[in-house]
């Protein structure tokens, strides 16, 4: 399945990702999600943009905030509970409602609500 999702604050960018959906939010994660990308207001940083490079406290502050979110990783022999991590590799990827991640099952893409 392909899912695509308006990603980008202000600048509108459509992206898409083939793989399955999983649902995982609470309402307190997507809360802080778009108390932190707020703080761009609609201007995140991104390539190609005039504006500033996310800062070192907006990363740690999306570290703290994905490692909280849960995953259940289903297995043949038992199903186990884990979390997502921000997945810093892949910072040319990172914008609004489009976050990297490490899951249980491998890489991943967080996708939430757009804050603009």
């Amino acid at each position: 399945m392909v899912y695509a999702s308006q990603v980008g604050g202000h600048a509108c960018e459509e992206r898409s990702i083939e793989g399955f959906l999983i649902p995982i939010f609470r309402a307190e994660h997507l809360q802080a999600l778009v108390r932190m990308f707020g703080r761009y207001h609609g201007n995140p940083p991104y390539p190609g943009t005039p504006f500033n490079w996310w800062t070192e406290q907006d990363l740690d502050d999306l570290t703290n905030i994905v490692e909280k979110i849960p995953l259940w990783h289903t297995a043949r022999d038992g199903d186990e509970r884990a979390f997502l991590a921000f997945d810093r590799t892949r910072m040319d990827e990172l914008t609004e409602a489009w976050v990297p991640v490490l899951t249980a099952y491998g890489p991943g893409i967080l996708i939430h609500e757009n804050c603009d």
